[in-house]
């Protein structure tokens, strides 16, 4: 049985329930294209490099899920206040407030311009615009758990189909985790919901704190089951991670109000296949083995291995 926290629920929950302050300064300074049609609306591209490339190939600095788009369909010169739209002579083309631009040419965007390319239409918003911030504010607060602040199940999907494309088009390696509280039933039932609603929080922060992998996705998936998404990353590399954190959750209790709350997790551990499988059965593999984990005494990793 769990003792019952004493404390002063403001103190120790903080901002629970609110998303952080997620878009900063250094954003308003960045010009950006918005997507008003097409796959994502409201999906931002901040320009805040020198040159970026722009197209439908996995390696573009700004990809565009769009058949109708090139592959190098176009490149964003960035020169202070100056963004140039540079057409790589696509095959479908550009056009920009409906005018059809020449193979290679050069423009100088202006604010408000509307770019077509393929069936999707961008909007393009100078350097200072606050429409910058706003909208990176509104796509965020859609991206991310009310409760935690890391992504949502929304996002995670999303993530999940397109690092596995990339993966297909790449040869690259995938791997997944997810991961489940144990009997998180039992610390809502026993200690109360804004407990159980401390311990989600502290145990994101806890999953974000383990993955320290470049392009790594990490989210919750709902109730208590969170997910970790890991590009370039082979089953042992995986398998060493989820052990990490497998670990540390069981040697260190959760703090709520001085009381100790241990918890432990189960994990299951998927490497994709992009062959022989679809993201959808990738994913089905690692909760299958999460269920195994459950299922074989909880506190433990299984791994859906490629033949099983």
């Amino acid at each position: 049985m769990f003792a019952m926290p004493t404390f002063n629920t403001t103190m120790a929950f903080g901002s629970i329930g609110s998303l952080p302050d997620l878009v900063g300064t250094s954003e308003e300074l960045c010009a950006c294209l918005i997507v008003v049609q097409g796959a994502r609306p409201g999906q931002r591209f901040l320009l805040d490099l020198p040159s970026m490339s722009l197209g439908r190939a996995s390696m573009a600095d700004l990809i565009m899920d769009d058949r109708g788009v090139s592959r190098r369909h176009a490149v964003l010169k960035v020169e202070g206040d100056t963004v140039h739209w540079v057409d790589g002579g696509s095959t479908n083309g550009t056009s920009i407030n409906g005018v059809k631009l020449e193979g290679g040419a050069v423009v100088a965007l202006q604010a408000q311009d509307r770019i077509r390319i393929g069936s999707t239409e961008l909007k393009f918003l100078p350097r200072g615009d606050p429409e910058v911030y706003y909208t990176g504010a509104l796509e965020l607060r859609a991206q991310r758990d009310a409760l935690t602040g890391i992504y949502n199940k929304g996002f995670i999907l999303e993530a999940l189909d397109a690092q596995f494309e990339r993966a297909r088009a790449n040869g690259e390696s995938l791997s997944l985790l997810i991961v489940d509280l144990d009997r998180f039933k039992q610390v809502n039932d026993t200690l109360g919901h804004d407990v159980g609603d401390h311990v989600l929080v502290s145990f994101a922060t806890l999953l974000t704190d383990t993955i320290q992998r470049v392009g790594a996705v990490v989210g919750r998936f709902g109730g208590e089951e969170f997910i970790a998404l890991l590009p370039n990353c082979g089953t042992q590399d995986a398998l060493v991670l989820a052990e990490s954190l497998r670990h540390t959750v069981n040697a260190v209790p959760i703090d709520v109000g001085n009381v100790p709350v241990p918890i432990t997790v189960s994990i299951g551990l998927a490497t994709a296949v992009p062959s022989t499988e679809s993201s959808r059965d990738f994913f089905r593999r690692a909760d299958k083995a999460v269920y195994r984990a459950k299922e074989m005494g909880r506190n433990r990793v299984e791994v859906a291995w490629r033949f099983a």
